[in-house]
């Protein structure tokens, strides 16, 4: 099994660096147009699209999906992570980064926490690796569950400091593992 996982295409509040956790933000056009470029990218062997319930994230896979014609199987554990009281403030306002380190874990007010974050992906990956363990499969999800698919496949972050684990993630960005 080889997995693909895409990050969404851009949405309006990504143009303007607003963080959007689980508010339910459609594509741009050029969030359109992203998913569009990365579905021309991708290995012609995908077998399944698992994906992120949020609109952004599906209509990204169903956009993708006009190449392939597979199944789509949405999985609120894609779900991106919930920020609480940050969703709708801008990311200059506040340390995003302090909230993408491992070691940092930290918490939103009403939200969740990275840690939080992980173990929800890290389990749902051990249940497709057993069921798709024969398929190649692309995964459409956001930027803190991608993070966490990173760490699942790469090792959790070991030590501290900036560079320790604060991934940049853009839109339509593929990673392969």
């Amino acid at each position: 099994m080889e997995v693909y996982a895409v990050r969404h295409g851009q949405t309006d509040w990504n143009a303007v660096q607003r963080v959007q956790g689980r508010t339910d933000i459609p594509l741009n056009e050029t969030g359109r147009e992203q998913a569009r470029s990365v579905a021309a990218s991708l290995p012609d062997d995908i077998g399944i699209i698992l994906s992120s319930p949020l609109k952004r994230a599906l209509e990204t896979a169903e956009i993708i999906n006009e190449r392939y014609g597979a199944e789509i199987a949405v999985d609120d554990r894609l779900m991106e992570r919930d920020f609480g009281a940050y969703e709708g403030v801008l990311v200059s306002d506040i340390d995003i980064n302090n909230l993408r380190r491992w070691t940092d874990n930290a918490p939103t007010e009403g939200g969740e926490s990275i840690r939080d974050v992980a173990k929800r992906v890290f389990e749902y990956l051990d249940e497709i690796g057993e069921k798709y363990r024969d398929e190649n499969v692309l995964i459409v999800t956001h930027g803190h569950v991608l993070r966490a698919v990173y760490w699942y496949y790469n090792g959790l972050p070991q030590g501290g400091g900036e560079a320790e684990n604060v991934i940049e993630i853009e839109n339509c960005v593929v990673f392969h593992f």
